[in-house]
């Protein structure tokens, strides 16, 4: 093809098509099962929970394509663990030691339950509202434990705290 053969792959990534209609799930299922191009890998990211009924669309989509014989590789991705938020902490804004992100890496934790896009904007809401700050004088990061607690939890990835 023009766009894509083997010297020239190309990758194509579809996200939240939990939230597609049947007939674009139906061009994409065209695009993948009438390409003769072999250099072309799709990639389709839904969320599980908004998809578990026999009845929605993407669901109906993933059955018909696991008919066709093509090869299909699922990967699930669970939420983070508390560790797991605190290495990314601990990463993030280079704390000397991990244990000193701990408190923090608890409070975003039970905050978004471990949901990775909900952690890292958490992370920017507390940035963006000044409850993580760096002092230059300490010359750390602080945040205050007890304004963290009284947040409120986190609705959506979209809606803020």
């Amino acid at each position: 093809g023009a766009i894509t053969g083997p010297t020239k792959p190309i990758i194509l990534f579809l996200d939240d098509l939990q939230w597609a209609d049947a007939a674009s799930l139906d061009l994409i299922r065209s695009i993948i099962l009438d390409s003769e191009e072999r250099s072309m890998l799709v990639i389709e990211s839904y969320r599980e929970s908004e998809v578990s009924h026999n009845d929605h669309p993407f669901f109906s989509h993933l059955r018909e394509l696991r008919m066709t014989g093509i090869p299909l590789e699922e990967i699930k991705i669970d939420n983070l663990k508390k560790v797991d938020v605190n290495q990314i902490l601990f990463t993030v804004i280079g704390m000397s030691e991990l244990s000193k992100t701990e408190l923090l890496a608890d409070i975003i934790y039970r905050k978004t339950g471990g949901n990775a896009l909900l952690v890292i904007e958490f992370i920017k809401y507390l940035w963006d509202e000044g409850l993580l700050w760096f002092s230059f004088r300490q010359r750390r990061w602080q945040w205050d434990n007890k304004t963290l607690e009284s947040k409120s939890v986190f609705k959506n990835a979209a809606g803020g705290c």
